[in-house]
């Protein structure tokens, strides 16, 4: 079987949308392995959980979530994941390929709004842009750039990325 294709990407570019659309996608939301969904998380939907402050780590962060994405990826999944400057590190560091997607600066405007509208709390909102700062890519080695009024499907659709 072939590999898969790891994509890191940044809040509120359509990681989620597009993995509902294509059965060759899986987006692995980073909280999912960063926290601790004990049964009182669970009983906050996803978007609302992040950003929470009382949300318990998980010791086994980031090596689970990075061994998740690796047998994503050896199913010959797109497998899409955080942008975070960490689990970066974590792939070059194992001489793994990928692509970052990230939105141009001009973009964070529309970012902070998609992300009210798709439900996440002040906290998280109030963090995007220091979290845009904190992950940028160190370099423009597999950067993919989004204009204003992209999304990821859009993307990779224009570099054939989704024909995995």
């Amino acid at each position: 079987m072939k590999n898969g294709i790891i994509i890191a990407g940044f809040k509120a570019i359509g990681k989620s949308t597009l993995a509902k659309k294509y059965e060759n996608v899986v987006d692995l939301d980073s909280a999912n392995y960063k926290y601790i969904i004990d049964s009182q998380m669970a009983n906050i939907p996803e978007e609302q959980r992040k950003g929470l402050k009382t949300r318990i780590k998980n010791p086994d962060y980031p090596l689970n979530y990075y061994n998740a994405i690796i047998e994503n990826c050896k199913n010959g999944k797109i497998v899409l994941i955080a942008g975070k400057k960490e689990m970066i590190d974590l792939l070059e560091k194992n001489n793994n390929e990928y692509y970052t997607v990230w939105p141009e600066r001009k973009m964070l405007d529309e970012i902070i709004e998609r992300c009210k509208k798709r439900g996440n709390n002040d906290d998280f909102v109030s963090n995007i842009t220091n979290a845009y700062n904190r992950d940028y890519p160190s370099s423009d080695k597999n950067v993919i750039w989004m204009k204003q009024g992209e999304y990821l499907e859009d993307v990779l659709n224009k570099r054939n990325l989704l024909d995995v």
